[in-house]
């Protein structure tokens, strides 16, 4: 039987080597490093199984200062669970991550969240009692529809005649087109400064359950970030930051075989309705400059600006994404606030696969 244990320095080859065994991926030791050992809010609880010397298994709890109600509490975000395929069904997946709420606990982390996969929800809601609150949906705003068409059709020309008529429903869908009423200087950030501290000060209060917006979370999370380059523009008016909005483009092959390209809106932070729209319209000017087909946004039923985000033309996909949550302690207190879908605000910021 594998000895169940914590990280130890020098594990990390090992757990790196594991993880592209198991997810098919080709992850470098440095992302490992600023992943698991670079946050602002500490190390990463990792609960490991050490068969004879080999790692085997691995649970984690990520730590992240969260905003619950009017308190400060660290969450921990469960990420990278895994078993060696020789190893499976034999009980380590839930030793493992009971093992992790143990050391989350003992660092002070208050509650577990995560975004499983639909295989691994069933688990976490059977075996380890977490709870779904929501299936986060996915939400659509089309640039080029007549590009994905023609993928199919073979010609953009009869592409373009028969989308015609969708593009005028979708257009009939959105309704009138939202503009921002005041003026405002944009900046494109490659560093978060005080600045993002004072915004975070004056805002934080019309949030609901969320990460906390600090630059020091931005910069480790944004700026920092080992593989993906992020584009963030900040608005300002008078002189005074209103607001931010993070985005990144990729290309995906649709059917395995039809590239698109797909704007993500990765976090948008607004200290007012105006502001959140003037962010987007800066961000599409971005994506439109570099041909983005369709851009993705996370909406929750009831989140802050719910109403405004679906103003600005998003539409509701069949898309979801599970969101499931745990209390590590007997504070009850807590449970309304991380229970109930309507009191999230969750971006993919959140997620480590954005």
């Amino acid at each position: 039987m594998a000895e169940i244990r914590p990280y130890r320095v020098g594990d990390e080859e090992q757990i790196v080597n594991l993880f592209n065994e198991v997810f098919k991926k080709d992850r470098k030791v440095n992302y490992w490093h600023w992943q698991f050992l670079e946050s602002p809010y500490g190390q990463t609880a990792m609960a490991l199984a050490d068969e004879d010397g080999k790692i085997i298994g691995q649970c984690t709890l990520m730590p992240s200062k969260m905003q619950v109600g009017d308190r400060e509490i660290l969450g921990g975000q469960s990420i990278d669970a895994m078993v060696h395929k020789d190893f499976r069904r034999m009980g380590y997946y839930e030793n493992l991550a009971f093992y992790s709420y143990d050391l989350g606990i003992e660092m002070g982390i208050k509650f577990r969240y995560g975004f499983p996969s639909k295989e691994a929800l069933q688990g976490i809601l059977e075996k380890l009692g977490g709870k779904l609150v929501c299936d986060i949906p996915l939400y659509m705003d089309v640039y080029r529809l007549d590009r994905l068409a023609a993928h199919f059709l073979k010609s953009k020309g009869l592409s373009i005649v028969l989308t015609a008529p969708i593009k005028f429903f979708i257009w009939l869908f959105k309704g009138k087109k939202v503009k921002s009423n005041e003026k405002y200087e944009f900046e494109e950030i490659k560093n978060f400064d005080h600045r993002f501290d004072e915004l975070w000060s004056r805002v934080s209060e019309n949030y609901g359950t969320m990460t906390t917006r600090e630059s020091s979370f931005l910069n480790w999370r944004i700026s920092n970030h080992p593989n993906i380059s992020y584009k963030t523009f900040a608005a300002t008016r008078n002189g005074e930051l209103k607001g931010y909005i993070v985005v990144k483009d990729e290309e995906k092959l649709v059917r395995g075989k039809y590239p698109l390209k797909i704007g993500s809106i990765v976090d948008i932070i607004g200290e007012d309705e105006d502001s959140y729209i003037a962010l987007y319209e800066r961000a599409k000017e971005y994506f439109k400059s570099i041909k983005i087909d369709f851009v993705l946004c996370w909406i929750l039923d009831g989140m802050y600006r719910e109403e405004t985000l679906k103003k600005l033309g998003f539409m509701k996909t069949k898309s979801r994404i599970p969101f499931a949550v745990k209390n590590l302690t007997d504070d009850s207190s807590i449970d309304e606030y991380i229970f109930k879908e309507e009191n999230w605000y969750l971006m993919p910021i959140e997620a480590d696969t954005y």
